[in-house]
């Protein structure tokens, strides 16, 4: 109760809010800003090359390895063992080299974080830059020949990691950061009649419902474009976004995503839409699922 309660006080904090939706917010722009290459090195790091978030994975080595560096200093404290102790130690250092690109991937991902996770995956990535520092002074003293300094540095930074990772959970499983927010739907299998042709504008986006999905309609030249409505990143409504020429732009962070084929251009969105074959027939546009 009492770690629920914090969390729901994170959020009335105004300072803190505010505080990190502009160092948010402000990132994001400037990665805006660099362009082709600067977007290019985001997409690294949010993981498009990997379909799922690049940090989460990151995590598990630089956590798994403090952690179990502080389990072994327990043993090793028990038992007097060297060769523990100095597994320990090793754990500790493996940690704090993972800990860079642990630390930057999240860091990429904090710049279109929604915002109503902004102060928890604020307080998030504080705690864990914490841990990251007691670790560092950690290793120091354990190479210092203050062994027992060291010891209690990590112990303290497990305290406030284990705190983090239950931040870490709220963003994922209650506010669904990095989780696919598209709305898959299983057909139609055959020609189905979705809107007069008249009614789709040449480069005048539409959506429509097709079997529970939320379809983007939008016509540019002689071709129509049918594809998922819905940003994978934050379920932005991407008939509200920007086009340019195949390309829709996601309004909420940006995502952009190809219309021909639904894959994405970049991130911060990693999954791709379904797209849609087309037809006009009587004056009717008329989708099924894309033949294999």
């Amino acid at each position: 109760m009492a770690i629920v309660d914090s969390e729901r006080a994170l959020r009335k904090i105004p300072e803190l809010q505010e505080k990190a939706y502009r160092v948010s917010r402000g990132l994001h722009n400037e990665v805006l800003k660099g362009g082709e290459p600067t977007r290019k090195v985001a997409d690294v790091l949010h993981g498009r090359w990997l379909g799922h978030p690049l940090h989460a994975a990151l995590v598990e080595t630089t956590v798994g390895a403090w952690f179990l560096g502080s389990v072994l200093d327990c043993i090793g404290l028990a038992l007097g063992h060297e060769g523990v102790e100095k597994c320990a130690d090793r754990l500790i250092d493996l940690g704090n080299a993972a800990a860079v690109p642990t630390a930057v991937s999240g860091l990429a991902d904090f710049t279109t974080i929604p915002e109503e996770a902004m102060a928890s995956g604020a307080t998030h990535g504080l705690l864990n830059a914490c841990g990251f520092v007691c670790n560092l002074l950690s290793a120091g003293a354990r190479k210092s020949g203050l062994r027992p300094l060291g010891v209690l540095l990590s112990a303290v930074a497990a305290g406030g990691l284990l705190a983090s990772a239950w931040l870490g959970g709220e963003l994922v499983y209650k506010y669904n950061v990095g989780v696919n927010r598209t709305r898959k739907s299983d057909g139609p299998k055959d020609w189905l009649p979705v809107l007069n042709t008249v009614e789709l504008l040449e480069d005048q986006p539409m959506r429509v419902e097709v079997k529970g999905a939320p379809v983007l309609l939008y016509r540019h030249g002689d071709t129509i474009y049918a594809m998922g409505a819905v940003c994978g990143h934050a379920a932005g409504a991407l008939e509200e976004g920007t086009f340019e020429d195949v390309q829709v732009t996601c309004p909420l962070h940006q995502s952009i995503y190809d219309l021909r084929d639904g894959s994405v251009v970049h991130s911060p969105s990693l999954y791709p839409e379904s797209t849609y074959d087309v037809r006009v027939r009587e004056g009717r546009i008329e989708l099924k699922s894309k033949s294999e």
